[in-house]
């Protein structure tokens, strides 16, 4: 009988915010010139890979607006949650108040679902040449602040993380 554990793991954020690359990077994928030719997730694709303990079912929401309202008038799609990890492009400024709304929408609906996962908050695209900027460091000072917030409102602990493509992602911390 096989002893694996298994996880389900969302992976959901506005459009363009890099889901699909951190999946591909998460499932040691990481051919830039492939990444470059991503197209934009539609609906829901679902992959899955294993680990000698576990085996992790990943689910890559696209994240145009009208996948997004579907996605919240279909709960269902988040039932049975072991980890949500939430991604929000760390250039795209002018887009944060509405990942944050969508990331409160989400965490409401799954409040109503009784759902308790373990999340995450990947700031992605902070590459490394980011990392010296006022600007960004500012700009995650202040989402961290936000963040924090969302956590307190809603009594669940979130880990936040700074990512990009060249991270290597380590599945124990990420999952």
């Amino acid at each position: 009988m096989n002893s694996q554990k298994k996880e389900k793991i969302i992976i959901v954020g506005l459009d363009n915010a890099g889901k699909s690359t951190i999946l591909l990077t998460l499932k040691r994928r990481t051919n830039l010139p492939f990444i470059a030719e991503l197209e934009p997730t539609k609906g829901i694709v679902t992959e899955q890979f294993e680990t000698p303990e576990c085996v992790y079912h990943c689910w890559d929401f696209g994240g145009q607006a009208s996948f997004r309202e579907s996605y919240l008038k279909k709960p269902e799609v988040f039932a049975e949650t072991d980890k949500l990890i939430y991604v929000i492009d760390i250039q795209d400024d002018a887009r944060f108040e509405q990942s944050l709304n969508y990331l409160g929408e989400i965490l409401d609906l799954m409040k109503q679902m009784g759902e308790k996962s373990k999340f995450s908050i990947f700031l992605h695209k902070f590459d490394p040449e980011l990392l010296e900027s006022d600007e960004y460091k500012q700009r995650s000072k202040e989402l961290r602040k936000k963040l924090r917030n969302i956590s307190k409102e809603y009594d669940i602990p979130i880990n936040v993380y700074h990512t990009t493509i060249y991270t290597v992602f380590q599945r124990i911390q990420v999952m």
